[in-house]
């Protein structure tokens, strides 16, 4: 699953996306998003305009009737989405995109050394050279007057390429520009959405990064830099 990302700041989204509109002041960039936190997304307004907004990262249905929100609820898996309830009434009708600069992972396999001298999973960084602001694919919820004011989301994630999935066997889904608008639009038929997500963009390429992103205290641009290489396990 993927549970933390960067978010672009709004006038670099408005750039990437020029046709989109917001009453969303200027932001800079979080380096460091994690679930619950607001985020920014961009889907239909009602006009049929791209509309960049807030939203909660962690979807919360509108059926939804417990107390407290449901759990891990801020990742969906693309391969279930149409079938599992938590999903299937966002997918048909309330799709988004999540804008981001990139992602974070973190290796089972590899560790890096604390300033206490002790072993932890190496964190890496995912990104696209080819497209600095990605448009991850992801799902959207009416907001509910008994919990939140803000829309809720979810990221869609799929099977990892061979490339990436040396770190972590999951990713984001990367809707190329080819797709989005597709993605985006409600009359899009729900039998062709696997096969939008298949065609994703795949040229993303990693590196490993501080152990200073594991506290979501920590939201600087240097938590994207590279850092050296961690100790493998085997």
């Amino acid at each position: 699953m993927c549970g933390r990302y960067v978010l672009p700041a709004v006038n670099d989204i408005l750039a990437n996306w020029p046709g989109a509109v917001t009453t969303l002041p200027p932001a800079p960039a979080n380096y460091n998003v994690a679930p619950t936190q607001t985020i920014l997304i961009l889907a239909l307004a009602g006009d049929g305009a791209w509309q960049l907004r807030p939203a909660r990262w962690g979807l919360i249905p509108a059926w939804w009737n417990r107390p407290a929100p449901p759990a891990l609820a801020f990742n969906a898996r693309a391969e279930e989405a149409a079938s599992k309830p938590m999903w299937r009434d966002s997918l048909r009708a309330c799709r988004c995109l999540l804008p981001a600069l990139g992602w974070y992972e973190w290796s089972q396999t590899e560790r890096a050394e604390t300033p206490t001298g002790q072993l932890t999973p190496q964190p890496y960084y995912f990104h696209s050279p080819a497209h600095p602001v990605l448009a991850l694919a992801g799902l959207w919820a009416p907001p509910r007057a008994t919990d939140t004011p803000l829309e809720t989301c979810a990221m869609l994630t799929t099977a990892a390429t061979p490339a990436l999935a040396t770190i972590h066997h999951r990713m984001p889904v990367v809707l190329n520009p080819a797709q989005q608008a597709a993605w985006l639009d409600p009359a899009t038929p729900p039998k062709s959405l696997p096969d939008l997500l298949r065609e994703s963009c795949t040229d993303l390429q990693t590196h490993c990064v501080s152990l200073r992103v594991n506290s979501v205290h920590h939201n600087t641009p240097d938590l994207i830099t590279p850092a050296p290489p961690p100790q493998a396990l085997f």
